[in-house]
């Protein structure tokens, strides 16, 4: 497909997502692991700012969204004392470089380690 197309394509398709968001649409974020052998969400992530949401915004469809709306129950998605949350340590500040969301470094469930990325 020649360049042009994509870039009109994907013009087109942030400016769907920021009506969408703008109009009070719950945007989550998802992925096709699994269909796709893509795994690195990083140009989603940079296309959602293009789209025109903010770090907040993008953290929110990665957290607190889905968690409400699959019902994950009280204080899902969030960090707070009780609350049921697995943990993301990253490398770098996402709020200043939204790519530092891929950069995992550590996961952490029931105060585990279950993910390590190698040296």
């Amino acid at each position: 497909m020649p360049a042009v197309a994509i870039e009109r394509t994907q013009a087109n398709a942030e400016a769907q997502l920021r009506a969408f968001a703008d109009a009070g649409g719950k945007v989550i974020f998802g992925t096709d692991v699994g269909y796709m052998t893509d795994y690195d969400p990083t140009d989603d992530y940079v296309l959602l700012q293009r789209a025109g949401l903010g770090f907040a915004a993008i953290l929110t469809t990665l957290t607190t969204a889905p968690a409400k709306r699959f019902h994950a129950g009280s204080g899902a998605g969030t960090i707070a004392a009780g609350s049921p949350a697995d943990l993301v340590v990253l490398d770098g500040d996402p709020a200043a470089e939204i790519r530092s969301l891929a950069r995992v470094r550590y996961t952490i469930r029931s105060g585990q380690i279950i993910y390590e990325r190698a040296p």
